[in-house]
């Protein structure tokens, strides 16, 4: 529960000490005074005090009227004094009985973020010996730091303040400024939505939904928020799987190898996983790397053993295997000229089908453009060409001979679908060219570590030509440390592959227990004891209408989304077909419905509804006394409702009869001069 006891304004000037004081005994209480008294400037004093003004606007401005800011006028002769310093202060109550009194500054020489909070009646009883301490607002951490003002404000109300989730997948308490505006309607903005004007700059996901319900208590808004987590969780795992798997196929292309069978979206089978492997390629066909390395392996075994032998024992081989590794590098050298012109006549198309995509997206908004303008009823054609017919805009030549047979022009829905044929078409193109310039990069490198090997070869026979006869064989020993360095080459792109497919097989083990917890998800997002709170909101709602005298359509067809949690008909939720009368009925009867709901049902409501002139479009007279019956009757539940009016006060005290509530009445500017204050 939170209960107003005490709103106080103080104003030094130069012309001395203004002030305005408003006690409230709870229930129901009627503020009563002329337009532009002031009213309003006390219900914000109550906002600001707690540090609730981006509740108001998302900019950090104070919003107290000039009277509080600038400069006060005497009421009785007219003279204006500037205002030197000056505070709001209320005094509040919990369920406890616990009393808080809450002190900010207005215009003064300290900081405004800072707060004052004495433990006690301070304002209702005057000074004591109660414990004071200072807090701060409007900054990091308020909402969760021990010397944060509103995490104090919560603990008051008994208020555990949930952990939601921001748009950009962060986390962060859900506010008290969301909060507040379900039972605290202020005059410019809160009589505008449904549920409540609520701030969004938090960036704060489905704050709407959030806000009720954690107002109502409902057991869906833990299970909303592990599904905020879980998929913020599964969104954030497909992007680690996509990091991951362009990794390895980078390590894959950077050796000249292929990564065959690598899943390229998050799955929960190992074993589809574990049976990615890498590929590399030998004369033009595509093998295993495992088999690769096997072979190698063999190869380098049988050298070892052989004795390494002198140049006259190979010389003759050498020469005509020399010849044959000129022919194949030549012949190498010929294939990677021709892969590299391919690459570039294909860079050369990639562009081309990029631009060609360009202008059909261009083509296609023109065209959108040109059919919503048309749809909106438009008859004016585009710019005339001199070379063009206006009615048909088919090509006319120049020239007095007969044009031919005219064919019919498509229309503008026909030309948009035609280009968004085009433009898939160009974009599969697209896709076939990356591929495609892929492989022939795959096989540029490739070729280029068979040149190079063929290139050391043949430098170490022609050394062995020109050796001494008892020399040893410089291309045998050439060939086993290129093997050596090979296999080492090989393997260590092997290891680390597989040390990616391990981190890879982890990932598919974390999506494999997203996906069971999502599983265990009930279906049904509401518990029973959840819709039976929207049903008792609802049958509230239709009540009341049916008190304010709701015209627009009958009562009993309204109901309350179990979705959205807004007023709906017939499944469509309620917007512009009401009147302006009836939307301001149907704001009333929300809001007091959230605080009816919890008579005798737990909720986290506070208890506590203010409304800062409600008789919004000239409601009718018979609707506002049907709202102060109903809100005198919600009250009476150990809740209080404070209403501002400025209605012609015979009109008010005529409401009120017969209604147990309190009448606090100002004949003129509620801010006025203060002969003797007692600060506290």
């Amino acid at each position: 529960m939170l209960r107003i006891r005490h709103i106080r304004l103080r104003a030094e000037t130069t012309g001395g000490l203004y002030g305005a004081d408003v006690r409230l005994d709870g229930g129901l209480t009627v503020l009563h005074a002329p337009n532009t008294s002031g009213k309003s400037t006390v219900l914000h004093a109550f906002l600001y005090a707690l540090g609730l003004e981006q509740m108001l606007s998302p900019r950090r401005e104070i919003p107290l009227s000039y009277a509080m800011r600038e400069y006060i006028q005497n009421p009785t002769s007219g003279v204006e004094h500037k205002i030197l310093e000056s505070y709001v202060a209320v005094e509040i109550e919990n369920a406890n009985g616990q009393i808080m009194t809450v002190r900010r500054n207005v215009i003064s020489e300290g900081d405004r973020r800072l707060i004052n909070v004495t433990l006690g009646p301070a304002l209702t009883k005057g000074s004591g010996d109660y414990a004071q301490r200072d807090y701060f607002v409007m900054d990091a951490g308020g909402a969760q730091r021990e010397a944060g003002f509103h995490r104090l404000l919560a603990e008051f109300m008994s208020w555990n303040l949930p952990t939601v989730k921001r748009f950009d997948g962060g986390d962060c308490p859900l506010y008290v400024e969301t909060l507040f505006p379900l039972f605290f309607v202020e005059q410019k903005v809160g009589w505008t939505a449904i549920p409540g004007a609520i701030p969004t700059q938090f960036r704060i996901r489905e704050v709407h939904r959030r806000s009720v319900e954690f107002l109502m208590d409902f057991d869906t808004h833990d299970m909303e928020l592990r599904r905020q987590d879980l998929e913020l969780r599964m969104s954030a795992a497909k992007t680690d799987w996509a990091k991951s798997v362009d990794a390895m196929v980078a390590l894959a292309t950077a050796s000249g190898f292929r990564a065959a069978r690598l899943p390229m979206v998050p799955t929960a089978l190992g074993s589809d996983v574990k049976s990615a492997y890498l590929e590399c390629q030998q004369n033009g066909e595509w093998l295993r790397l495992q088999t690769r390395i096997a072979a190698l392996a063999e190869q380098r075994e049988t050298l070892e053993k052989e004795s390494i032998p002198e140049v006259e024992d190979v010389v003759e081989g050498a020469a005509a295997e020399a010849e044959a590794l000129s022919a194949e590098i030549m012949s190498l050298n010929a294939v990677r000229s021709a892969i590299f012109r391919d690459r570039q006549a294909e860079l050369v198309q990639q562009a081309s089908t990029a631009q060609r995509i360009s202008q059909l997206e261009e083509d296609v908004q023109k065209n959108k453009d040109a059919l919503k303008l048309q749809n909106f009823g438009s008859t004016l054609a585009r710019e005339l060409n001199p070379n063009h017919c206006p009615t048909c805009e088919q090509p006319i030549d120049q020239s007095l001979l007969p044009q031919g047979i005219l064919e019919s022009v498509m229309s503008i829905e026909d030309n948009i679908e035609y280009l968004s044929a085009q433009r898939k078409v160009f974009k599969r193109l697209a896709d076939r060219s990356v591929a495609i310039i892929r492989e022939l990069d795959l096989e540029l490198i490739s070729t280029g570590e068979d040149v190079r090997n063929k290139s050391a070869r043949l430098r170490a026979l022609k050394s062995d030509l020109i050796a001494p006869s008892h020399a040893a064989s410089a291309a045998f020993i050439e060939e086993r440390l290129r093997l050596e360095q090979e296999l080492a080459r090989l393997r260590d792109t092997m290891a680390r592959f597989e040390q990616q497919l391990d981190a890879l097989n982890e990932q598919a083990r974390a999506w494999r227990d997203m996906l069971s917890e999502r599983a265990d998800l009930p279906d049904a997002r509401l518990s029973d004891k959840d819709f039976a709170k929207l049903r008792k909101l609802e049958q509230s709602i239709r009540s009341q209408l049916v008190r304010y005298g709701f015209g627009t359509f009958p009562a009993k067809d309204l109901t309350v989304s179990d979705d959205s949690y807004r007023p709906e008909k017939e499944g469509f939720e309620i917007g512009f077909e009401l009147s302006a009368s009836d939307s301001v009925r149907l704001k009333w009867a929300y809001q007091l419905g959230l605080l009816d709901v919890s008579q005798g049902i737990k909720t986290n409501h506070p208890g506590l509804v203010v409304f800062d002139e409600p008789r919004q479009q000239e409601a009718a007279e018979a609707s506002v006394a049907g709202l102060l019956a109903e809100a005198s009757r919600i009250a009476s539940g150990r809740s209080q409702i404070l209403i501002a009016t400025s209605e012609d006060l015979s009109k008010v005290e005529g409401f009120l009869q017969g209604i147990d509530c309190q009448l606090l009445v100002f004949n003129g500017k509620m801010i006025a001069p203060i002969l003797d204050d007692i600060n506290f």
